[in-house]
């Protein structure tokens, strides 16, 4: 869970530093509402050509209203962050393949390392974004990964045995009741697939390779998931840390799994994951300084 004082905000997040000189990560999750007739439109100009022209692809409005949401938001993220408008923001593909803002819009660090990271997920019903440029992490990697609370429907055994390590399983079959055994295999899933989108490595990296891991009073405030990484084991000097919100319904659609996942210097104090609800209406008045 995220800590009490990291919870839901309304001002949009700026670069922060805290005064404990942990890392600060920022998730932002925009709800999307299949009846906003102006979605698409209002938020179609943050994209750029390409991507507007792939969006005009989709068969299904629901498929390009969740690809124009989500593209929109990253750019209206990253827009904040650099100063720069969002339909003129360029991606080229990192070493692992992952998207990175092209050489001469990155921001970097005195020694010439990134100094901005973020990961982007998405589900029908919403979009999720981690971004940070706080120096502690930006130079290393992050993921996340949002769900709808329903999205695997009832719990099954033999998906867990597949896909996670044997403690795991084990551990899910020791509940008590089917619900909390979907619950469960639902914030496994969530933080699992953070975790791989951190690496870069996507499926070939094997589920069962790491383990994570539940305080005794889970879930409750103050409390974050650990993690056993076995293969592969984090890089020297690098440690993980994750973190898992349940989010209630918004405007009475469903609710959500979020999980954020950050390989951090281990000389770095706990990071703090701030949460931050937006809405599409909110994107195209964020950045009206951004240049051309």
């Amino acid at each position: 869970m995220l800590p009490t004082d990291d919870r839901a905000r309304t001002d949009w997040p700026a670069p922060t530093s805290h005064p404990d000189g942990g890392p600060g990560v920022d998730l932002l999750v925009m709800t999307l509402d299949a009846t906003d007739p102006e979605i698409n439109t209002r938020l179609a100009p943050l994209l750029d050509d390409e991507e507007r022209a792939r969006a005009a692809r989709f068969h299904f409005d629901r498929d390009r209203r969740t690809y124009i949401a989500a593209h929109a938001l990253v750019r209206s993220v990253l827009a904040v962050r650099t100063g720069i408008a969002p339909a003129r923001l360029r991606f080229t593909a990192g070493a692992r393949g992952k998207p990175e803002l092209a050489a001469g819009q990155m921001p970097v660090l005195p020694d010439g390392r990134p100094a901005l990271r973020f990961n982007l997920s998405h589900t029908r019903e919403a979009v999720a974004v981690a971004v940070s440029t706080d120096p502690a992490c930006a130079a290393v990697d992050l993921g996340v990964d949002i769900e709808a609370a329903d999205r695997l429907g009832d719990y099954d055994a033999r998906i867990a045995r597949s896909f996670f390590a044997e403690d795991e399983a084990a551990a899910l079959e020791a509940l008590p009741t089917a619900a909390e055994r979907a619950r469960r295999f639902l914030t496994l899933w969530t933080l699992k697939e953070a975790v791989i989108k951190t690496t870069g490595q996507g499926l070939s990296q094997k589920l069962s390779g790491f383990s994570i891991r539940f305080p005794a009073a889970w879930p409750a405030d103050g409390l974050l998931p650990d993690i056993e990484a076995r293969d592969p084991a984090p890089p020297p000097g690098l440690a993980w840390h994750l973190t898992h919100q349940e989010l209630p319904p918004a405007d009475g659609r469903g609710g959500l799994h979020l999980a954020g996942a950050l390989l951090a210097p281990v000389r770095q104090p706990r990071p703090r994951w701030r949460l931050h609800r937006v809405t599409p209406a909110m994107l195209p008045r964020l950045h009206p300084q951004a240049a051309g």
